[in-house]
């Protein structure tokens, strides 16, 4: 079942103390009473348990796991692409091959203001795009959304933008892939780490068209290489 999170931002502030703390003072509680070397041992034991218990259930009810933060993203991403998808024809005009690609990444630019590092290593802010392009006989369509984390409600949907666009290869002149190294700092550690990150930018002639952070992956060189023909 879905964890309802209300607060996003707590994700990044969280330190997770209490429940390490707990899982360690309830089974240390435990044994010292089994034991029961002494009378200082069971006043030990008799504190341990009961505050052990409490802080370990305390912890667990407002820890935010990367898992729950995960299932809370898929359950916005839904049907973010229905308006592309639903509009009339698409099954005509979309091409089989290339197929269609999606892609998603976190942003560590100026848009992002919460950061923190996951258990996998990986790093994540409060700004998370994902984005679905699909390829026409004169072009691409895509349709795309941009999650404000920390401030996401889903009732009234604020943190939540869509996008979608329409580009002729005319009019596109270059699409590459930046590559960023941008230092921030831990929202709770407060520690500084500098995060290497991607965006897809497309030009046209009279400027830029698109950018949106991606992933440096076989989809985003493949995607390139097909507009820049």
């Amino acid at each position: 079942m879905k964890k309802k999170i209300k607060d996003g931002s707590l994700y990044y502030h969280q330190k997770d103390i209490l429940r390490p703390v707990g899982a360690v003072l309830l089974p240390a509680g435990l044994v010292v009473l089994y034991l029961g070397w002494s009378y200082i041992s069971y006043i030990f034991a008799t504190i341990a348990i009961p505050v052990g218990l409490v802080m370990f259930i305390v912890g667990s009810s407002k820890h935010i796991s990367d898992n729950d933060l995960q299932e809370q993203i898929d359950h916005a991403m839904l049907d973010y692409d229905r308006d592309v998808t639903d509009s009339k024809g698409f099954d005509r005009v979309v091409l089989r091959q290339p197929a269609p690609v999606e892609m998603e990444a976190y942003s560590f630019g100026d848009d992002a203001s919460y950061f923190k590092k996951g258990k996998n290593g990986t790093y994540r802010s409060d700004r998370l795009s994902r984005t679905h392009i699909f390829y026409t006989k004169d072009g691409i369509i895509l349709a795309g959304r941009t999650l404000s984390i920390a401030i996401l409600n889903e009732a009234t949907g604020e943190g939540v933008t869509d996008f979608s666009e329409t580009f002729s290869y005319g009019e596109i002149t270059s699409a590459v892939i930046e590559t960023h190294e941008t230092p921030v700092t831990l929202t709770n550690t407060g520690k500084t780490a500098t995060v290497k990150w991607y965006e897809l930018s497309i030009m046209g002639e009279e400027g830029e068209l698109l950018r949106i952070p991606v992933q440096n992956d076989m989809d985003a060189a493949t995607l390139c290489e097909l507009l820049n023909r």
